[in-house]
């Protein structure tokens, strides 16, 4: 959210997780000496989020060089990452600002998020989905 919209400040950590599981120990030791090279706190590089990963919808590129690509989400994926989570106001500025990237169309928009929904969590992140449209952009 901060890399693509600079919607707000940074937190304390990055989400980040490898597409490529034969690399994810390879990353965490990058992560372990950035942070000593850094001072920060060994759990700078969190991948929880991947439990509100469902599926892959590539976004926009956010860093490209030779040793390291870093691409985000689509905005509907991390929309529907939002609405799975549900749990503060961090979390639904993140999807009001999502909401607004997403395009004028309620029910495409719904389309594509809706394949990316953690399991469990589609009828609490349909009724987020509307009433923040509705908050945003009326009933129409």
């Amino acid at each position: 959210m901060v890399l693509l919209f600079g919607s707000r400040e940074s937190t304390k950590d990055v989400d980040a997780f490898s597409v490529d599981a034969d690399l994810t120990t390879a990353v965490s030791a990058a992560a372990e000496e950035v942070a000593a090279a850094l001072d920060l706190p060994d759990n700078w590089l969190n991948d929880a989020a991947k439990g509100y990963m469902h599926g892959l919808t590539l976004g926009p590129v956010v860093l490209d060089t030779p040793t390291l690509h870093v691409r985000a989400p689509s905005t509907a994926q991390l929309l529907a990452m939002k609405l799975s989570a549900w749990r503060d106001d961090l979390d639904i500025e993140d999807a009001r600002t999502l909401l607004k990237e997403g395009g004028n169309d309620r029910e495409e928009l719904w389309r594509q998020v809706e394949q990316h929904l953690v399991r469990g969590r589609e009828l609490k992140a349909r009724y987020a989905f509307e009433d923040l449209w509705e908050a945003e952009r009326g009933t129409g």
